[in-house]
């Protein structure tokens, strides 16, 4: 399999799929608003506006990992490729889910929609790097350790989604902020992420 073609591919999805973000944030059609009107609708569009943010960060952070990852790979075969189309197609959904966050942010049902995009992704993710592991596919430079320190990195993205997506059951705004901290974790570089230059 062409390993740039499979890069090339996947970026453009998540171009993609970050680029649909906007969408997300709309304005209500108002007719002949005073200021005050618009003012306000703007004022309102807020938590559309958050949720634009994180989800922005979101799609950044996978992009980049998936860059970091894949720089550290020799080969990539068809289950690889299934795996990642699996993790693009969740990716793809993001957007939806981000909409649906925003415009609804404190009740259960699109929080834990949200939650559920974002784990789905998180396995795909996990099951991908599972599968280059046990393939052997890391070019011979990629040491024991980072490789390890991935694996747990990822995992933790895995726990925290599917945690926070089950605590949208019970308090969603909790939910909502424990998706904002997961993404804050991921800031700082993890993994092959770290060795990434």
């Amino acid at each position: 399999m062409d390993k740039s073609r499979f890069e090339a591919f996947s970026d453009g999805v998540f171009a993609f799929a970050i680029t649909l973000l906007v969408l997300g944030v709309v304005l209500p059609q108002l007719h002949q608003p005073s200021e005050a009107q618009l003012s306000s609708a703007l004022y309102g569009l807020w938590p559309n506006v958050v949720a634009y943010v994180l989800s922005f960060a979101v799609i950044g952070i996978m992009w980049q990992n998936h860059h970091a990852l894949f720089r550290m790979i020799a080969r990539v075969d068809r289950m690889t490729v299934f795996l990642n189309l699996l993790l693009l197609a969740a990716t793809a959904f993001i957007p939806f889910a981000t909409s649906t966050l925003g415009t609804y942010p404190t009740m259960r049902s699109s929080t834990f929609l949200y939650g559920l995009v974002l784990t789905l992704c998180a396995t795909a993710y996990n099951l991908m790097l599972l599968h280059l592991v046990r393939r052997r596919a890391f070019h011979a430079s990629v040491g024991d350790e980072t490789i390890l320190a991935t694996i747990r990195a990822y995992r933790v993205g895995w726990v925290g989604y599917a945690l926070a997506m089950l605590l949208a059951m019970i308090d969603p705004l909790a939910s909502f902020v424990a998706y904002l901290l997961i993404a804050a974790y991921y800031v700082i570089p993890r993994g092959l992420d770290s060795d990434t230059t």
